[in-house]
Formats: C-alpha cells, structure tokens, sequence
C-alpha cells in the first residue's frame, strides 16, 4: 500500500437556480470564470431540491489521503468513527465551480446540496444548522476547503440558498456529522460492500528522487505553479524513491500546458503514467 503525501488539494465546487444551468465539462482552463456567482436565475424552489437518501458508500478513492498540505498547511482527517460537531462560518460556492470536479472526482453540481469540508472523510453526509434563522439543510461531503480565513465549511449554492444565506455570502453554523464511510464500516465490518472498479486516471510524473525533502520540496514548487494536485508517493523499496506527480489529469486540463510550465522549471524527463 503506497504511502501519499499531498501537497495541494485545490478543489471545491457548486452552483444554483430556477432555470438550470447545465452541468458540463470544458476545455476552457480548468476555471473559466474568475469570479465565482450565484447562478444567473436565483429564483429557485427549496421544496423541488432532491433530499439525500443517506445510505453507505464506500470511502472515496481520491480526496481521502492524510496529511495533506495546503497553502503550507497541514490537514489530518478526522476519526469518523467518534461523534463531530463543529460551529462556525460557512460559504458558499456556485457558478465559477459548477461542471468541474470535486475532491473525490465527482462533477460539482451547485444545484444539489453539497459541500467541502477540510478534515471529514468523503463522502459523509452532514446536518448543517444555520444558527442565525435555525434552518437545517442535510449536504454530502464530496469535496474539500474551504481554506480561506476561519470558515469551517463551504456549501453549493442550493444548500446557502436552502439555509437563506445565498445573499449574504456567510452564515452563522453548527454543522454536525450523520454518517461517513469510516463509521459505517467500522458498525458491520463483515457486511462491507466491495468497492467498484475506480476509473484509472493520468498522472504527470516529474521524477523520481531518492531524497524525500528534496521531492517535498519540489512538489511544493509545482503545486503554486500548475494550480493542481500534486502527490509525492513512496515506492516503499528498501531504498525508497519519492515519485512527484500531478494530477489526477482530466478532459478538463490543458497537458500539454502542464507539461511545458514543468519543462521550464527544468524537469525534461516528464511521462505520463496511469493509477
């Protein structure tokens, strides 16, 4: 089993409204607006929003690697198998992000009550209580931030609009876990689902290093320059080597971008591998 250490997790995405917006995928930069909004037509009908039937899901193949570094943080996830609550500040996201995917590689839709959380497993299913006009709204977990100042959650556009904060961007919240894959794993270990074949992806393998701080290092270096995921795996070899990676890769990216702003930081023995 492969050791992870995760240098940047940058992924958190939603969006909302009456007339929908259709949720597609785009060889336009990974974001193509620079300024995330509301949907276009925000007169949108709570009661017409889908409900979460909570039910058991295997723990997410991608998103669930601890620790991991952001913005030279930190993060450990939480034991999933003892009882969380949190209170705090809670935003929202929506357009910028609808049609792009999540931490575990889901499609962000900011029409379904969603969110990203930093620490829970994904996905985990989560009552979040808008301490202000006490709304509760359930959201499935499948992404993660947000990593901006001292909010503890970042909610689609639906579910802010589902708590009346979509207007005011930030809310007052208590947020309390119901169920995620750890705990309910742990209930009925000789019941565990087995898990579906996951869908392989590209990675952009940098090299390879025999010394782990200089592949943190440069790891750290690629994250700030490319904006993606970038992974320092150990090979777990008597004598080890520190493989660095991008990715995963999707339609959504421009590679060969990629590859040259890698090139030009001098790394010219760059493949692609599958995982």
């Amino acid at each position: 089993m492969k050791k992870f250490y995760v240098i940047l997790i940058l992924a958190l995405l939603t969006g909302c409204s009456e007339k929908k917006e259709v949720v597609k995928k785009t060889n336009h930069g990974r974001y193509s607006i620079k300024q995330d909004t509301a949907p276009s037509n925000q007169s949108l009908d709570i009661s017409s929003l889908q409900q979460w039937e909570i039910k058991p899901e295997p723990k997410s193949h991608y998103g669930n690697h601890s620790p991991y570094v952001v913005f030279g943080k930190t993060y450990h996830l939480e034991d999933a198998s003892h009882e969380f609550e949190q209170t705090g500040t809670a935003s929202w996201y929506g357009k910028k992000f609808h049609g792009h995917k999540t931490s575990n590689m889901e499609i962000f839709d900011m029409y379904k009550l969603t969110a990203a959380h930093r620490t829970l497993p994904l996905p985990s299913y989560v009552e979040v209580t808008n301490l202000d006009n006490n709304k509760k709204v359930v959201v499935r977990v499948n992404d993660r931030g947000p990593f901006k100042s001292k909010r503890i959650i970042d909610l689609s556009w639906a579910a802010a609009k589902a708590l009346d904060y979509d207007t005011k961007g930030l809310a007052n919240v208590r947020i309390k876990l119901l169920q995620s894959p750890e705990v309910q794993f742990a209930n009925k270990p000789e019941k565990q689902p087995t898990r579906p074949e996951d869908k392989e992806y590209k990675y952009l393998q940098v090299g390879a290093f025999s010394d782990k701080t200089k592949a943190l290092d440069i790891a750290s270096d690629l994250s700030k320059l490319v904006l993606l995921p970038v992974y320092v795996s150990d090979t777990l070899a008597q004598n080890p080597l520190y493989r660095v990676r991008i990715g995963p890769l999707t339609e959504e990216e421009n590679i060969i971008d990629i590859i040259q702003k890698v090139q030009n930081k001098g790394f010219f023995n760059t493949k692609m591998v599958v995982d």
